[in-house]
């Protein structure tokens, strides 16, 4: 990633947020790299770079560890061994790094209970959000294969 980038057709210095942060603290190597190009391009405006996010992606919001289990609890037959396995990892995870515990459970609840997020809708509410999901995933995929053939023009369709 670059902390900062010169976009000559707009005539615009692109920042990251990060090297931003940092450049605007006087006395910093940030802050006096920032003076330099500043001084190279005088008539340059500042930016900062702008990521682009799916606000459509299913994101799962409020999918906590209580709410975990207590989906566990209400809907699977099997409530008191998968509450187990579930504790386990749990408590496995305490010894990872804090970025990859909650994912890593994520992940196997949603493999475990992939409709949990249909429970106590209608079937017309679940059927609007099958089609709003299957539209997004469609996008989704349309748009990696899209950039797997941009990514290496040079290989050859399979």
């Amino acid at each position: 990633m670059k902390a900062i980038v010169i976009d000559y057709p707009e005539r615009k210095i692109i920042l990251s947020s990060a090297f931003e942060k940092k450049a605007y603290t006087p006395r910093t190597v940030e802050y006096d790299r920032l003076i330099e190009v500043r001084h190279e391009f005088p008539d340059f405006k500042l930016d900062t770079r702008k990521f682009k996010t799916n606000t459509k992606q299913d994101r799962h919001k409020g999918l906590s560890y209580d709410y975990m289990r207590c989906f566990i609890k209400k809907y699977d037959p099997d409530a008191p061994a998968v509450l187990a396995v579930f504790e386990k990892m749990v408590d496995i995870s305490k010894g990872h790094s804090k970025g990859k515990r909650y994912p890593t459970i994520k992940s196997w609840f949603l493999d475990r209970y992939p409709d949990y997020a249909e429970f106590g809708m209608t079937a017309e509410e679940v059927q609007e959000y099958r089609e709003n999901k299957s539209i997004v995933s469609l996008r989704r995929s349309s748009s990696s294969a899209a950039s797997a053939v941009s990514a290496n023009p040079l290989k050859e369709a399979s």
